[in-house]
């Protein structure tokens, strides 16, 4: 026992050496924006590849200022995509299914989207929730943020409007 004991003891200072020197801040830099860049990237792939898809058999119908309206059956209802090439898809049954009234509202909607720079807002808080994209409450923050943006689309397309076409459009 007590050559045991007079036995060197075996101390953690190479471990805790080994520890120190690695750069932790590095890690955490390196992680959280690995996993901001992977959420972006991600979702641009996923954005390229369902805009190519769409506009792969789409018919071009009408340009409203710079905004080609094309027709897809690939998308159940009006859409508004695109930044620099801007667009609005419909469904290929919304002449058939549709209203005049309906059809004008479904497009000015979109064509709100388009003017009020939505598309480019959602770029930039897009990019602020890659951020975070470990916190939650920024997940809860962008879909308040859709919300309030489809919203805020709704009201401007109403403003002025009868009681009437209030209804139809809801």
């Amino acid at each position: 026992r007590d050559a045991a004991a007079a036995a060197p003891v075996m101390t953690s200072e190479p471990v805790m050496a080994a520890t120190a020197s690695i750069n932790w801040t590095g890690i955490g830099l390196s992680v959280w924006l690995g996993g901001a860049a992977l959420l972006f990237i991600v979702q641009m792939i996923r954005y390229v590849a369902l805009r190519d898809e769409l506009l792969a058999d789409a018919n071009e119908i009408d340009v409203i200022d710079d905004i080609r309206v094309v027709e897809s059956d690939r998308i159940g209802g009006p859409l508004a995509f695109g930044l620099f090439k801007r667009y609005i898809a419909v469904p290929d049954h919304f002449t058939r299914t549709f209203s005049d009234e309906e059809r004008d509202l479904a497009l000015a909607h979109e064509l709100a989207h388009h003017r009020a720079g939505d598309l480019y807002a959602n770029l930039a808080a897009f990019s602020f929730l890659c951020l975070q994209w470990f916190n939650p409450l920024a997940w809860m923050a962008w879909s308040a943020f859709r919300f309030d943006q489809e919203a805020a689309c709704d009201a401007r397309v109403l403003a002025g409007t009868d009681v009437g076409t209030r209804q139809n459009y809801g």
